[in-house]
């Protein structure tokens, strides 16, 4: 069970990101924007438990906990949360298990798609991606037979230096007393909340400057006091109608499947080719969304409405509110590279928040990514005709 927003969260969600959109933005405007949206996503969570636990303080059985989102705990998150109860809260000499952050980054790839498409692993300070490239073929022959088929293989590394990404939470001791179980649950649902958030605006929109490097970026750009230039699209898709729907996606997964692998940024890389079927995501904004589920959406001789798109799933549609309107992109997936670490600090934080019964904590933890190649995707201008009650819809 994730996290339920309600309307001030929500608001304060949309006003956090219209202080990052700004030029202009000052570094405290966008401080006082982060702090209270993280304060109402703590304050938010910590209702929410606290209403589970009321409804659940008598459940025993932990295959009913567990489907509601409370874990059953391991020795190590037990001590763990013991040691937080007993200090009153988490100080910086208490290390995180690492099962904790394992299980954040599972419900938040259940609750957002496109973070399931993504290769995350455990991050440190610096983390090398290992890339390789075959030379040689294999050859059938006699036994023994000289090696005429030598497989030799390139090998390089890009080496990533992980950047900080600050999660905030507030918890009350209140919320404390509830006991290990449910002190993991609340952390769960604050660090979801705030890395989920963080991740896919950073794997859309990311700049590269002190941050990942985001989907819609060019990788082969020139890069502008560390920011990388947006990509060019790749062409137009209207969808006007089932034969030039059939051209469009085709073009689209053809593109795809075609890629120039690199194994170091010295490298000059090769054209390589790979199977994209099933593998092709569409990741639009909202409006999009339904611009594209409406043009191949047909009632069957059964009244059923289904939605068919040519060799794309529908599922494979993604919707985001980070890519821009009228922009698509077309993302083979697992083609993302990404760390995350636990938390490596956390702390107090009494700059702006103070609260008799409650303690505003900041975690920071490593995280950095970028495509695993270039052409992992490409961003598509939408020119989607309105469709209305005298047309059809196309297929």
């Amino acid at each position: 069970m994730t996290l339920k927003l309600n309307s001030r969260t929500k608001e304060t969600k949309q006003n956090f990101n219209n202080i990052l959109n700004k030029e202009d933005a000052t570094p405290e405007e966008i401080n006082a924007a982060m702090e209270e949206h993280y304060t109402a996503i703590a304050e938010e969570a910590s209702n929410q438990v606290r209403a589970e636990y009321e409804e659940l303080r008598d459940v025993s059985d932990n295959t009913i906990l567990q489907a509601r989102g409370i874990h059953t705990l391991t020795a190590e998150e037990t001590k763990f949360y013991n040691e937080v109860t007993k200090a009153g809260g988490f100080d910086d000499d208490l290390v995180w298990p690492e099962t904790i952050i394992e299980r954040v980054f599972e419900d938040i790839q259940k609750d957002r798609p496109i973070l399931r498409l993504i290769n995350f692993t455990p991050a440190v300070g610096k983390m090398k991606i290992i890339r390789s490239r075959r030379k040689g073929i294999a050859v059938f022959g006699p036994l023994h037979k000289d090696l005429e088929g030598q497989l030799d293989a390139e090998f390089g590394a890009t080496e990533v230096t992980q950047l900080a990404l600050t999660a905030f939470f507030l918890i009350s001791n209140d919320t404390l007393d509830l006991g290990p179980r449910w002190v993991d649950r609340y952390v769960r649902l604050c660090l979801s909340e705030a890395t989920a958030e963080a991740w896919e605006k950073a794997i859309i929109n990311g700049t590269g400057d002190d941050q990942p490097i985001g989907l819609l970026k060019d990788l082969n750009g020139a890069v502008t006091k560390g920011v990388y230039p947006d990509k060019e699209p790749a062409g137009t898709l209207t969808l006007k109608d089932a034969s030039t729907m059939v051209l469009e996606f085709a073009d689209v997964l053809k593109r795809a499947s075609k890629y120039t692998k690199k194994i170091s940024e010295s490298d000059d890389g090769t054209t390589e080719y790979r199977k994209v079927k099933g593998n092709v995501y569409l990741i639009v904004n909202p409006v999009n969304y339904y611009d594209i589920v409406a043009r191949v959406t047909t009632q069957n001789a059964n009244g059923v409405f289904v939605s068919n798109l040519p060799f794309i799933a529908s599922d494979n549609i993604i919707e985001s509110l980070e890519v821009p309107a009228d922009k698509m992109i077309a993302f083979v997936g697992n083609e993302y590279d990404a760390g995350q670490s636990r938390p490596e600090k956390i702390y107090v934080y009494k700059e702006t928040f103070a609260m008799k019964r409650a303690t505003l904590y900041a975690a920071d933890m490593l995280g950095n990514g970028q495509p695993a190649n270039n052409d992992a995707a490409q961003v598509y201008d939408l020119e989607i005709p309105l469709l209305t009650t005298e047309t059809e819809p196309a297929g």
